[in-house]
């Protein structure tokens, strides 16, 4: 029985880990920041309003020009795995190289 639980552990985790790395590679990829660019995109229609508005004098609002038709997709576990991500990689990039500078200077 013993066996058994130690396999299920074994493959949980495994499926935890790809789903990480996934959700990691989308993240890095920009997947996440063309999303929330979108928000800000201005159609041509909305261009052309702006540009008529500034000839006429009247009173600028930018939210009047902005095309807001964004719908957020996320979950709570993809966001969960997006703050994972994050977390791993301020501790990959920040700590990990402070401990191997220390260790480096250890042997310099």
């Amino acid at each position: 029985m013993k066996k058994k639980n130690c396999n299920l552990f074994w493959l949980a985790l495994s499926i935890s880990f790809v789903i990480f790395v996934s959700y990691y590679i989308a993240f890095e990829s920009g997947y996440y920041e063309v999303n929330i660019s979108r928000k800000t995109i201005i159609t041509e229609e909305g261009k052309r309003e702006f540009e008529q508005d500034i000839k006429d004098g009247k009173e600028i609002d930018i939210k009047k020009y902005v095309n807001n038709d964004y719908v957020d997709y996320s979950s709570p576990v993809s966001r969960l795995g997006s703050n994972i991500s994050n977390t791993v990689d301020k501790i990959m990039g920040g700590e990990v190289l402070d401990i191997f500078e220390d260790i480096s200077k250890l042997f310099s």
